[in-house]
C-alpha cells in the first residue's frame, strides 16, 4: 500500500516538475527579433522592457503614437493607436512584427505593432 502511495506521489510530482518548466519566462529578445527579422515578420511575439522614447499625435478620434523598448539585448520601435507609455516606463507586450523598411525585397529594421500592452 505505501508502495503504490509513493509511485502515485512521485508521479504527480513528475508531472508538476514539467509543467511548471514550460511556464517560463515566453519572452522574445529584441536581439533575436532584430537579428532575424524575416523568420519573425508578421508573427506575435511578446517583449518587455523599459520605454526610451516616445511620440504621439492626438487626434480627435484617438491618439496614436510610436514608442521604443529596450530588453537589455535591443532596441525596437512600438507603434500603438492606444497611446504612448511614459519614458521610463517598464513594460510587456504583445506585437506583430512587421517590416521597418522594405527595399528591393530586401529588409531593413523591424517594428511590432502593439496588440497588447502591460505597464509596471
Amino acid at each position: 500500500m505505501k508502495r503504490t502511495h509513493l509511485t502515485i506521489l512521485a508521479a504527480i510530482l513528475l508531472v508538476a516538475a514539467v509543467v511548471l518548466a514550460g511556464c517560463g519566462d515566453r519572452r522574445t529578445k529584441i536581439s533575436s527579433i532584430l537579428e532575424r527579422t524575416d523568420s519573425y515578420m508578421n508573427r506575435e511575439v511578446l517583449v518587455g522592457g523599459t520605454v526610451t522614447k516616445t511620440y504621439a499625435v492626438n487626434l480627435v478620434i484617438a491618439e496614436l503614437g510610436a514608442y521604443e523598448v529596450d530588453d537589455g539585448t535591443g532596441k525596437i520601435w512600438v507603434t500603438t493607436k492606444n497611446g504612448v507609455p511614459r519614458e521610463g516606463q517598464t513594460v510587456g507586450l504583445k506585437g506583430t512584427v512587421s517590416s521597418g523598411l522594405r527595399l528591393g525585397g530586401q529588409t531593413f529594421g523591424a517594428v511590432l505593432r502593439e496588440i497588447e500592452r502591460q505597464a509596471k
